[in-house]
C-alpha cells in the first residue's frame, strides 16, 4: 500500500446512524473510497475525545443545525475545515439574501433569533472549502448566502459500480414482477412525494412496485390506503442498501420514478439508471446536470405530470449512452478523487 496522503476527520450529523438517507451514504462511500487512495479516515464520535489539529483538514457532511457547534469549534482551530452542505432550496437567490438580511436584524433585536438559511450560511463562511453536489447548490451558496466562488468547488454525487452487474432474477423468483414502475426511497417524507404517484396510479399502468420506509405517520397512512386497494401496487418496505434483493429489484424494473419535490440527485436514480432503468424523475435541484436529456422529468407542482413521465419512460429502451456516462463521472471512486484534489487546493 502506498504511504498515506492524508489525515482526514470526518463529521456526520448525529442522525445518520438512525435516519439511512443520502447524507449517510455519501459520507460513507467518500471515506470507503479515499481510503482505497491511501488517505487516513478517522470517524468523529462524541465519545471520543478528539482534536482536530491532529488532522490534516476535517470534512463536515451537511451545513444543518446539528453540525453548527462542531463548525463554530472548527472555524476557532488552527485546522483547515470542507464542508459539504448537501442544500438545496426550491427559493431562489435573492429570497435567500432577503431572508438573510430580516434575520440579522431580528438577531440584534431579539437574542437567539436564527433561521435555516443562517445556520447553513454561518457553516458554508466558516468553513475553508465548500463542495456542493450540483451547480445549482453552488449558485445558492455563492449569490444566496455570500460565499466568495473561490472557496467553493462542485463535487458530485457517486454510486456503486456493482449496480451495473445487477441482474433481474431473485427479485423476479421472490416477488414475480418483472417490467414494472420502481420507488425506492423514504416514502414517508413529504418530500419525495409518494402520495401522488400512488394517486394517481391506475390499474392500467404497469405494476408499481414501492421500496423504504412507511411510518405511522397519517401521511404513511394515506400511502397505505391507496396501496391495499391497488391490485398493482406492491409495498415491500426497507431493503439493506448492500444486499442482492435491492440491486436484483433495480434490473427487474422497467422505470425508475422519483417525483420529488427536489432531489441533488438521488443517490438512488443514479443506482437504477446504471442497472438499466429507464428514468422519470424530479426536475428541481439539480437532476438535468446529472442525466440531461436521459431521462423524463416530472413537475413535482403538476401531479399529472408524474404519470405521464412515467409513461413516456416505459416507451423507452435501455440507454447506454447514459450508463457511459455515469461510470465515467459519477462512481464512488471518482467522486473520491474529486475530493481528495479539492482537498489539496487548501493544503
Amino acid at each position: 500500500m502506498e504511504k498515506p496522503i492524508l489525515n482526514i476527520l470526518m463529521i456526520a450529523p448525529l442522525s445518520v446512524g438512525v435516519v439511512h438517507g443520502g447524507v449517510r451514504m455519501q459520507s460513507l462511500k467518500t471515506a470507503a473510497h479515499l481510503r482505497e487512495l491511501s488517505h487516513v479516515i478517522t470517524y468523529y464520535s462524541p465519545w471520543n475525545a478528539c482534536d482536530p489539529a491532529d488532522f490534516d483538514l476535517t470534512h463536515v457532511f451537511l451545513a444543518s443545525n446539528e453540525t453548527l457547534a462542531v463548525s463554530q469549534q472548527l472555524r476557532s482551530s488552527k485546522g483547515k475545515f470542507v464542508v459539504s452542505p448537501v442544500f438545496f432550496t426550491r427559493r431562489s437567490s435573492a429570497t435567500i439574501r432577503r431572508s438573510l438580511k430580516i434575520q440579522s436584524i431580528g438577531s440584534k433585536l431579539f437574542k437567539g433569533f436564527f433561521s435555516d438559511y443562517s445556520i447553513k450560511s454561518e457553516i458554508c463562511h466558516a468553513a475553508d472549502l465548500v463542495l456542493p453536489n450540483t451547480h445549482q447548490e453552488s449558485e445558492l451558496i455563492t449569490n444566496g448566502f455570500g460565499v466568495p466562488e473561490s472557496k467553493v468547488r462542485v463535487i458530485p454525487n457517486g454510486v456503486d459500480q456493482r449496480f451495473e452487474t445487477a441482474t433481474p432474477d431473485l427479485f423476479k423468483k421472490t416477488y414475480g414482477l418483472t417490467g414494472f414502475t420502481l420507488f425506492v426511497g423514504d416514502g414517508s417524507a413529504r418530500r419525495k412525494n409518494l402520495y401522488p404517484l400512488l394517486k394517481h396510479h391506475t390499474s392500467d399502468d404497469p405494476d408499481l412496485v414501492v421500496i423504504g420506509r412507511l411510518d405511522n405517520s397519517s401521511y404513511s397512512g394515506r400511502c397505505r390506503e391507496i396501496i391495499d386497494r391497488m391490485e398493482n401496487i406492491h409495498y415491500i418496505g426497507p431493503l439493506p442498501h448492500d444486499g442482492p434483493m435491492l440491486k436484483s429489484a433495480y434490473a427487474a424494473a422497467a422505470v425508475f420514478v422519483q417525483p420529488s419535490q427536489f432531489e441533488t440527485p438521488g443517490i438512488a436514480a443514479l443506482e437504477a439508471a446504471l442497472a438499466g432503468c429507464s428514468l422519470a424523475v424530479t426536475r428541481v435541484g439539480g437532476t438535468k446536470e446529472y442525466f440531461g436529456g436521459h431521462a423524463q422529468y416530472i413537475d413535482p407542482e403538476n401531479e399529472q405530470s408524474i404519470m405521464k413521465a412515467v409513461r413516456r419512460a416505459h416507451q423507452e429502451t435501455m440507454d447506454e449512452t447514459l450508463k457511459m456516462k455515469i461510470k465515467q463521472h459519477y462512481t464512488w471512486k471518482e467522486v473520491a478523487a474529486k475530493t481528495a484534489e479539492a482537498y489539496k487546493t487548501i493544503l
